[in-house]
């Protein structure tokens, strides 16, 4: 019974898993260039994709390796074609960095997963990241931003993966070097995350009979170049002219920020993500109950066995929100908030591995049942979410190409032209100009088109010229 049990429940992890693919996919094939897309693509016409990456890293955006990777992304990009083909590469780095770190951690700990399962579960793993997240338009979908938090997250997984491994010396290293090299320069808040992560392996793996084993030599490359990485983004004179644009806070003031960021995260922010992260784990706790050496009985022993990854999970929100708080002078933008997502799914899904059959007996033995609602519910949410999200980002997509198409027909000839508003955009990252014809999105889209137009809301004239 209990294998036929395990096996329904895989059954409906696989049935989420495959329809979230084919939701991202479907939702994708929709994207348009919006907004920053269209200044970096015409930037790296003209410079090409190295001394366009200087020249943001000096004049606005020091995330140097991002930078790299959107510049030749859009440097090869020839059609819409070609931005559903970029999202579909950054679900399978996503499904790859998952799968092999997932991987790692079964075969250290000797857990009885099968390889159908290995395969089944970083797919699952990350639908339940893409639900749970804080935003999904500007931090899975933006094709400017993709390579800054999503990727930088990715490589930071896979690296550390490597990091366990044991295969292939003289080549893993120097992947670990060039994948913490890049994460470290893709943005600030994973980069910090990824330093606290590496500093935190380092340490509960020095003891002798800890249970996962790390390259000691690995280890330190991986943190030298995360710090080199790191170190690069933050000396960018683009630094300081980003900062000049923010609004200016006293040091007491900063410190103040941090602590609001730090309590609006833990009190607010991530308890709004968690129905979808206790769907995601159920089936955890339900395969977790019969590994009786890493079940815990009762859910106070929580606060003393699992201490040093509750410390982990406080020290990565308490850095990241004074980061924000002295780079930003407030919560920044959703997207910088990813590496936290990662931190809350990962912590919750070691719980519920832990805590299988104390919640096998509080529930007088329905924890089968339980793992089954969850997945029902979790397969209609999608159904419901995925047909709403596919009709208005279809329409969205129509109509972008319908605007795109007349000012591509229309004579240039500098004069002021009257755009009609876009439909709602849903998770995708909105084309939608603004008001003002010296907002920098219509400043942007006017570049694109070689600055033979104006572009302005229909109805909506107004200018700060």
């Amino acid at each position: 019974m209990t294998n036929k049990q395990e096996r329904l429940v895989y059954l409906m992890m696989a049935m989420n898993a495959v329809l979230f693919v084919l939701i991202y996919s479907i939702i994708s094939s929709n994207y348009r260039l919006a907004a920053d897309d269209f200044h970096y693509l015409i930037k790296t016409k003209e410079l090409g994709v190295w001394d366009s990456m200087l020249f943001y890293y000096k004049h606005w955006n020091p995330r140097w390796s991002a930078t790299l990777i959107t510049n030749f992304v859009l440097k090869n990009l020839h059609s819409n074609l070609g931005l559903f083909v970029y999202h579909l590469c950054s679900l399978v780095f996503g499904y790859v960095a998952i799968w092999s770190f997932v991987s790692t951690i079964i075969n250290q700990l000797s857990l009885p997963f099968t390889k159908f399962q290995k395969a089944l579960l970083p797919i699952y793993l990350l639908s339940g990241l893409f639900y749970s997240s804080f935003s999904k338009d500007d931090t899975w979908f933006w094709i400017t931003v993709n390579p800054m938090y999503l990727w930088g997250t990715f490589s930071a997984l896979l690296g550390g993966s490597f990091i366990i491994q044991k295969w292939a010396t003289a080549l893993r290293l120097p992947l670990v070097a060039l994948l913490f090299l890049y994460a470290g320069g893709a943005s600030e808040t994973v980069a910090i995350a990824t330093i606290i992560g590496l500093f935190y392996l380092g340490f509960i793996t020095h003891q002798k009979h800890y249970l996962i084993r790390v390259d000691r030599a690995a280890l330190h490359i991986a943190t030298i170049a995360c710090l080199v990485g790191f170190g690069t983004d933050i000396a960018g004179s683009g630094t300081m002219v980003r900062l000049e644009h923010l609004p200016q806070f006293t040091l007491g003031e900063k410190v103040m920020i941090g602590f609001w960021n730090y309590f609006k995260f833990s009190l607010m922010e991530i308890p709004l993500t968690l129905p979808f992260v206790v769907i995601t784990i159920v089936p955890f706790a339900f395969f977790g109950r019969r590994q009786l050496r890493f079940q815990l009985i009762a859910i106070q022993e929580l606060l003393f066995t699992s201490r040093k990854l509750w410390a982990l999970a406080d020290l990565t929100i308490f850095s990241i929100a004074f980061a924000l708080a002295f780079s930003t002078g407030n919560m920044g933008p959703h997207r910088a908030w990813l590496p936290i997502s990662v931190i809350v799914l990962v912590v919750a899904v070691v719980f519920a591995y832990q805590l299988g059959t104390w919640l096998y007996i509080k529930l007088n033995g329905k924890l089968f049942h339980f793992a089954i609602i969850t997945q029902i519910i979790a397969l209609g949410y999608q159904c419901m979410m995925g047909y709403h999200q596919i009709n208005i980002t279809d329409q969205y997509a129509e109509a972008v190409d319908a605007r795109m198409d007349r000012i591509q027909d229309s004579e240039c000839n500098g004069d002021l032209m009257k755009l009609s508003p876009l439909p709602d955009s849903g998770w995708l990252t909105s084309a939608e100009i603004s008001s003002d014809t010296v907002h920098f999105t219509n400043k942007h889209l006017g570049l694109y088109f070689d600055n033979c137009h104006q572009f302005v809301l229909e109805d909506t004239v107004t200018s700060s010229q």
